[in-house]
């Protein structure tokens, strides 16, 4: 059994950034804590750069901390300006709620194995009355300090942007609440993404001023991408945990597509696999880097995580078809229904010729390049090469199953069905 301490796990898997205390073992090691993390619902999911703060949260609980997620019912219809260029949208209060009920299901059937307590700030927050806020929270904030930060320096500066008096006002609505929790639930911790520091530390500053005690904060750094855009985001769009936003397909390819140099940092930081294993499994994959074995077994763990060890192995499985590692004859039902759904398809007829189908799948631009493509002996059916280039479609590639898969490449395929 491991004599690891929680800021040991916590350095270990990169899960430590900035902290208020001048050790991080004064927060982590010592006495039990009641700790919280802020989720605004501006959207209706979780997104995958989000999974890094539940997998914190469950360090903190493994070690016998007390955890809160605070979702933000109030503080969502303005938005945090935190590292925003210019001004957010606002969201009707119907959205937001609805945006509430969704996430708080999803991380209740994500994380119904971790003892989460969930809540909603708009319980208290819309209960209070204006002149009562500047009286007992506005006159602890100095607006000279909230001038200082770097995000609002920015936006001030920018005569055409500028910042609102309603998103200014967002990192008091913030300390309230970490008053709010201290006062009511004993809360004694905040946690966040590194974006979070400066209304992390407003309320920290906040209950020292207003109840004289000590509470504390902590940040980890936020995941970005060469580009430094936050990471989460892909070319398609934002990587959800729903489902129906962001199938299990898309979400492991995600993953399986994290380049060499960042694919260790995300194991450690966006599964739970052990530092023992990720080393091993490191070590692995720099003997055949080609084989993405790293890439691979991120891949597996994140879809298992978020969506389940039975739908991880389904896509798996299709992939491998989609990489020419399987046949289709050898998918179950569902896997062949998920592979249909999320591979291009073509209907083709028996006796089609396969430079014909080349062009109408978009996997040639014309006849020459397809026959070339065969000449090259880069075109496969159900992963075996084609040689002929007068080939033509036949009853024996769709015997052991209803789809066949075409191939030109590695990553170029499509899924044939009889017309």
């Amino acid at each position: 059994m491991s004599n690891a301490t929680l800021s040991d796990v916590l350095r270990a898997r990169g899960y430590v950034y900035q902290h208020s205390s001048e050790k991080l073992e004064e927060i982590t090691d010592g006495a039990k804590r009641t700790l919280y993390l802020g989720i605004d619902p501006t959207a209706d999911s979780l997104h995958v750069g989000q999974l890094q703060a539940f997998l914190v949260l469950r360090s903190f609980l493994e070690a016998g901390h007390r955890v809160f997620v605070l979702i933000g019912g109030a503080t969502g219809m303005i938005g945090d300006p935190s590292g925003k260029t210019s001004e957010r949208a606002l969201q009707d209060e119907e959205t937001i709620s609805r945006n509430v009920e969704m996430i708080s299901a999803q991380i209740k059937r994500l994380f119904e194995s971790d003892n989460f307590t969930i809540l909603n700030n708009s319980d208290w927050l819309s209960k209070l009355k204006l002149i009562e806020f500047l009286r007992d929270a506005g006159k602890h904030f100095s607006v000279n300090a909230m001038l200082l930060r770097d995000f609002v320096k920015d936006r001030v500066a920018n005569v055409e942007q500028g910042i609102s008096y309603t998103e200014f006002s967002y990192a008091l609505l913030q300390a309230y609440d970490f008053w709010h929790l201290h006062k009511n639930h004993k809360c004694d911790l905040q946690v966040g993404g590194s974006d979070q520091w400066g209304n992390i530390v407003s309320g920290v500053d906040f209950v020292r001023r207003k109840e004289g005690k000590i509470v504390y904060g902590l940040t980890w750094h936020l995941l970005v991408d060469k580009s430094g855009k936050k990471f989460g985001k892909s070319e398609e769009g934002t990587i959800w945990l729903d489902p129906a936003k962001t199938s299990p397909f898309q979400f492991y390819q995600f993953w399986l597509n994290s380049p060499d140099d960042v694919v260790g940092e995300y194991l450690l930081k966006m599964t739970t696999v052990s530092e023992s294993e990720i080393r091993m499994t490191i070590t692995e994959h720099k003997k055949n880097p080609e084989k993405r074995h790293a890439q691979k077994r991120l891949a597996h763990e994140a879809t298992k995580l978020v969506h389940g060890a039975e739908t991880a192995k389904i896509v798996e499985d299709v992939s491998s078809v989609l990489f020419g590692k399987k046949e289709p004859k050898e998918l179950s039902a569902a896997e062949r229904e998920m592979l249909q759904k999320e591979a291009p398809t073509c209907e083709v007829r028996l006796g089609e010729s396969l430079t014909d189908i080349l062009v109408k799948s978009e996997l040639a631009a014309s006849r020459r390049e397809a026959r070339q493509f065969i000449e090259d002996n880069a075109v496969a059916i159900n992963g075996g090469r084609v040689a002929l280039i007068d080939r033509v479609m036949m009853h024996e590639d769709f015997q052991d199953a209803p789809i066949a898969t075409l191939s030109r490449g590695k990553r170029n395929v499509v899924v044939l069905t009889l017309g």
